[in-house]
């Protein structure tokens, strides 16, 4: 006999659990998707530019703050070579480095480049001496969860002195691309010429190659390690960014 009151107790409950289904799918979706955030802080910087030096102690001082409080902030100097016409070649320069810079002044609308210049997480931008507004802006990205997140990063060195780089990546990834860099953590140079003639300036996490990959949910890439590279001296950084917007999505870092 059909029993009207038991249909609708068990429709009730039928749908009771289609929505504690779709809440918890939600949910878990939401945690796969929702990651710690990270700060990336790139600066472009030159030997040759005397206004220089203020931004490199500055990134000195925020990597020794992140490393000291376990921050997720990783910093990179990149050497621009458009003022070795000044007198000076800067050993550190590429002219690879100042095309990734030109990149962000045509993504960012600016009317040009300009040292010393950081970016934050591929989306803002400023005189790479302005300690204020460079906590500011770190603070900012390390206040916004983030949509994917490197699960490993590993390093090998090969008989041929090849560094394999492994990595694994989760969450939401589409449309971006993995930098790579292999940076120098502490560098110095005693300058004989151009604007800074007669300076020591020391640098912090300068890269030394870097390598652009389509991002993928693992993968490999490979750097040139000479017989002499002091190791310990050495740190891979890899992040993760929009191709569009150049956002930056993750980041991580390995000593190789």
């Amino acid at each position: 006999m059909f029993d009207p009151v038991h249909y609708i107790m068990k429709k009730i409950h039928l749908s009771i659990l289609a929505c504690l289904a779709l809440f918890t799918a939600c949910h878990s979706q939401q945690k796969e998707t929702s990651f710690e955030p990270v700060a990336i802080v790139e600066l472009f910087t030159s030997e040759g530019c005397s206004s220089c030096p203020p931004a490199d102690k500055a990134l000195s001082k925020l990597t020794l703050q992140a490393s000291r409080e376990h921050q997720k902030i990783y910093t990179l100097s990149f050497h621009v070579d458009y003022w070795n016409r000044l007198g000076w070649k800067d050993s550190f320069s590429s002219s690879k480095f100042s095309e990734r810079q030109h990149e962000y002044a045509r993504r960012l609308n600016l009317t040009g480049v300009y040292t010393p210049q950081i970016v934050v997480n591929g989306t803002e931008e400023f005189v790479g001496s302005d300690e204020s507004k460079l906590n500011d802006a770190v603070a900012k990205s390390l206040r916004k969860k983030t949509s994917a997140s490197f699960s490993k990063l590993t390093s090998l060195v090969n008989n041929d002195k090849k560094l394999s780089v492994s990595y694994q990546l989760n969450g939401a990834f589409k449309g971006s691309d993995i930098h790579f860099a292999l940076v120098t953590k502490q560098a110095s140079t005693s300058v004989k010429r151009g604007e800074n003639v007669g300076r020591v300036l020391s640098h912090t996490n300068v890269v030394r190659q870097f390598i652009t990959a389509p991002a993928a949910a693992q993968g490999e890439v490979f750097f040139d390690l000479a017989s002499s590279a002091d190791r310990s001296n050495l740190l891979i950084i890899a992040y993760v960014q929009h191709t569009d917007d150049s956002e930056i999505i993750a980041a991580v870092s390995a000593q190789p």
